[in-house]
């Protein structure tokens, strides 16, 4: 089966990326299942105290992956036994008897979890309802490649099922890949195709990813850890602890990766037993019956294909967000187009008609290049720098936001520059 026909009921909406960047565990030691648990304290079966960073909830706001709406929440009363431990270990031991991960309770996660329920500032509601229409395709590309099937969780955390989040840092799409990390792994990014966007390739690109980190560390969640802070800064917390146990691991890596794992823990939970604590499913907006693919040669206007069909051209865009300028590149590319089901035979019959409709504004795709980036040695000045990449100083300037034409070694610049010498 085709797995672009697997999104038959995706509506591409907005909405709420679940993360948090609190650490609010005291410091000491907890052995639970033979396994140390450096920096925390066991909590109590009916009361959990937590502080609560609110630096997240305004880099929320401002991102443009989350919305600070807080109707996308659904809590119905007070949570039934929310914070009590013995009913959370026995749930926890259910799901990780099913799974490769490792689902036991433990005390940093349990802290996740009471916060999650108790402060009901994060859209789950929404995820749960968004769900349905990702995680079948997400369980079948992970089933074909070999890998645990909740990591199709990870989604939850990183973009909150959004194909179109992204970060302040420039990661994009619903698994948050980085720029260079996605080129890494195959995905083609340039002025006019984002594959960032695209639910299957993104998903594929994630299980190349996820899976080359697994054979690297041999550990899921430090695998996950590498992930989200890169491997970089896990290898430097496995030289300083001298330990290849995530949890052991965990004090000695960034403050928001430490948080990463425990939040991708408390989703799993949360996603599973969301009823047993008043949480339901906020449905998603209506849509239509089915989306199906059509295969389309560029070049081909999302406003050509609205002009004579009962489509927007920000629906269209919805269903395609892969194409970042509202564009099917081309000539002599073929492409698939996301379409609801009852309007492609109109689609399939008019093409031709669109390629007519403005012809004077279709436009002949030229690729522009990727931009570069150097980093500054010792010696170098913005004119050697500028003449090396056939540009101006100005334009150096302009690109970089540089008043002047002081540079400091090591200061990366981003350069737009002739093709042919970058």
């Amino acid at each position: 089966m085709n797995l672009r026909v697997l999104l038959a009921s995706i509506v591409f909406i907005s909405g709420s990326a679940v993360s948090a960047q609190a650490d609010s565990l005291k410091t000491d030691t907890l052995v639970v299942d033979n396994v140390v648990f450096a920096g925390v304290t066991p909590p109590d079966s009916t009361e959990l105290s937590f502080s609560w960073e609110e630096e997240w909830i305004e880099w929320c706001e401002q991102s443009s992956c989350v919305s600070s709406d807080t109707g996308l929440w659904n809590v119905v009363g007070e949570p039934s036994l929310a914070l009590d431990t013995v009913v959370m270990k026995e749930r926890l031991a259910i799901l990780d008897r099913s799974s490769e991960l490792d689902l036991r309770w433990n005390p940093v996660a349990h802290s996740k979890i009471a916060l999650y329920v108790k402060r009901r500032k994060q859209g789950l509601g929404t995820m749960i309802g968004r769900a349905p229409q990702y995680f079948p395709l997400f369980e079948e590309i992970l089933d074909r490649e070999g890998l645990p099937l909740e990591l199709k969780y990870l989604t939850v955390v990183e973009s909150g099922l959004n194909p179109e989040a992204r970060s302040p840092a420039g990661a994009r799409g619903l698994w948050q890949f980085m720029y260079y990390t996605a080129k890494a792994e195959g995905l083609r990014i340039d002025s006019y195709i984002d594959e960032r966007k695209d639910p299957v390739r993104a998903t594929e690109a994630a299980c190349q990813h996820l899976n080359r980190l697994y054979k690297r560390y041999g550990d899921w969640y430090l695998a996950l850890a590498a992930y989200n802070s890169g491997s970089g800064n896990v290898n430097k917390a496995i030289r300083r602890s001298g330990k290849k146990n995530y949890w052991e691991v965990r004090p000695f890596l960034p403050k928001e990766t430490r948080n990463y794992v425990p939040n991708f823990l408390a989703v799993v939970y949360l996603m599973e037993y969301h009823a047993e604590y008043g949480i339901t499913p906020k449905k998603v907006l209506p849509g239509y019956l089915g989306i199906d693919t059509v295969m389309v040669e560029g070049p081909l206007r999302f406003d050509q294909m609205a002009a004579m069909m009962d489509l927007t051209e920000s629906e269209i865009a919805a269903y395609n967000p892969v194409f970042r300028k509202k564009i099917v590149p081309g000539p002599g590319e073929v492409w698939p187009i996301n379409l609801p089901a009852r309007h492609v035979p109109d689609f399939i019959a008019n093409v031709d008609s669109m390629r007519k409709y403005l012809p004077e504004l279709t436009p002949e795709i030229k690729y522009e290049p990727e931009p570069v980036y150097y980093k500054v040695k010792s010696g170098d000045v913005l004119g050697t720098i500028a003449q090396r990449y056939g540009v101006s100083v100005k334009h150096l300037k302009e690109w970089n936001g540089l008043k002047g034409t002081t540079i400091r070694v090591g200061q990366r610049l981003i350069i737009h520059g002739d093709p042919s010498k970058l």
